[in-house]
């Protein structure tokens, strides 16, 4: 048996019991995922990829824990989840300072000091940094239920980050039924998402909440179902990615606000009036986004506006000056110190993001995999730009309120991760959130794009308005329609 020896804890692997478990735990929620499947299959033909879907986010789970146990030997995830182990041991020594520490986010010098006098304690860089102590106190909670077994609490946390991620693939295919496959390759099948998004890493929490939230909004503001208890999941999807990476929810928050207000403005049938308000949205778009991450600067930290531009000079500077990065590091060119510079960054950052490592640019089995991926993401860009046309590609954006959200999201979050990450190896982890909506708007617009060729075909008219509602909301207003008429 392979074992790893931690600083902190001994020597630790992953034991067969752990396997066998873990072999009945994935049969026994292929049973559950089956009969679901079985159940909803008829009105709602995507869920062919709900079991697919859940297996491949269980092989991303596997495949992570054994590259991180007997390939790197060590790394954050090992971290967070034996920290949660010796956290779990306080609940026998003091059962109050556990619930302090996991139930209220105690992660003080004095929390920290309760384990002085335990044989297995939690690596302090992650425990007192409040990011990485969400993962931490999750470990716990995890570990407690599966006997302190990685391998398992990997299982169930894949299985839980995959609730959101369908979720969010069930919204767009409410929207396009008849892209279940192409929806099902952004959203469930993206090889990056599959890997770094389920094992228990910071990513796999907030990858799940940004889906969850995107989710929500739409059952909330649109389809106006279970409005309470998708408000609760709002506000859930926001807590984690605030507590753990605020400058997820940075990014969403505002392509949120567009989604929201621009669905108002394309529904005016008057073109003067949309004219004129337009612009205004953009500006009172841009004025409520700054104001309200503004007063939530508290809770972002050094994530916040205020130390936005301080924090991108220092990471490009210790780009410039560390060697540790080596050839994995690319650079973005030097800024002037001034908003207008970084956003003069905006192509070479976003193309970093969306196309980086190219395949060339790789320097092992991890990022090479990413570098075929990217190679994937780069040729269907440039395909759909060439089928559909430049023009049409902003039409078909600009036109639809939910297509609108899913690429600003996607470009925003990359020029943001391609400033300031400034390594492949974090690159490629830390742009899974907006993985599956970029891919998913490049397959919406070639479906539009088809639609629109079909329409020239048999000489009808191409309404780009009608896709802005799911297609069952116009059927059933066009029978309440019917109804009144009646």
């Amino acid at each position: 048996m392979l074992l790893i020896l931690l600083e902190y804890h001994g020597e630790v692997g992953i034991e067969p019991w752990e396997y066998m478990l873990g072999v009945l735990y994935v049969m026994a929620m292929y049973l559950y995922y089956g009969r679901k499947k079985k159940m909803n299959i008829k009105l709602h033909p995507e869920y062919k990829y709900f079991i697919s879907g859940f297996l491949a986010k269980i092989v991303g789970a596997v495949f992570f824990a054994l590259i991180y146990f007997y390939y790197y030997k060590n790394g954050d995830t090992i971290s967070y989840f034996y920290s949660g182990v010796a956290m779990n041991k306080m609940l026998l020594i003091d059962p109050v300072e556990y619930f302090r520490q996991v139930f209220l986010g105690d992660n003080s010098a004095r929390a920290l000091n309760q384990y002085s006098a335990q044989s297995i304690l939690p690596w302090s860089y992650v425990f007192t940094d409040g990011r990485t102590f969400q993962a931490v106190r999750i470990s716990a909670l995890l570990s407690t239920v599966t006997f302190n077994s990685y391998l398992l609490s990997s299982l169930i946390m894949a299985t839980f980050s995959f609730a959101g991620i369908w979720a969010c693939y069930r919204t767009f295919v409410s929207y396009f039924p008849q892209l279940t496959g192409q929806l099902a390759i952004g959203f469930l099948f993206m090889p990056s998402a599959i890997f770094w998004g389920s094992g228990i890493m910071k990513d796999t929490f907030t990858f799940s909440a940004a889906c969850g939230w995107v989710y929500a909004v739409d059952e909330v503001f649109f389809k106006r179902r279970n409005v309470v208890s998708r408000t609760v999941l709002i506000v859930f999807c926001a807590a984690v990615m605030i507590k753990i990476k605020p400058y997820i929810f940075m990014v969403l928050l505002p392509a949120t606000l567009l989604w929201l207000l621009y669905m108002r403005v394309v529904r005016l049938r008057n073109i003067l009036v949309r004219f004129v308000l337009i612009p205004l949205l953009a500006l009172v778009l841009v004025s409520l986004s700054i104001f309200i991450l503004s007063r939530m600067g508290d809770m972002f930290d050094k994530f916040a506006l205020d130390d936005a531009l301080g924090n991108i000079q220092n990471i490009q500077s210790d780009l410039s000056s560390n060697d540790a990065y080596g050839s994995n590091k690319f650079d973005i060119g030097e800024f002037d110190g001034t908003w207008t510079g970084v956003l003069g960054k905006f192509p070479i950052a976003t193309n970093a993001a969306l196309f980086r490592p190219y395949l060339w640019e790789t320097r092992n089995a991890v990022t090479a995999l990413s570098g075929l991926e990217n190679l994937f993401v780069l040729v269907l860009t440039i395909y759909v730009l060439a089928k559909a046309g430049l023009r049409f590609f902003f039409r078909a954006i600009a036109s639809n309120p939910l297509l609108m959200m899913s690429m600003t999201f996607a470009l925003l979050f990359a020029f943001v991760v391609g400033i300031t990450t400034p390594n492949f190896g974090a690159l490629v982890r830390f742009k899974i959130p907006m993985v599956p909506f970029y891919i998913s708007s490049l397959f919406i617009v070639l479906y539009l794009h088809k639609e629109r060729e079909q329409a020239r075909r048999k000489g009808v008219h191409f309404d780009l308005t009608k896709y802005r509602v799911p297609p069952a909301a116009m059927a059933a207003g066009q029978q309440g329609h019917k109804a009144g008429n009646g």
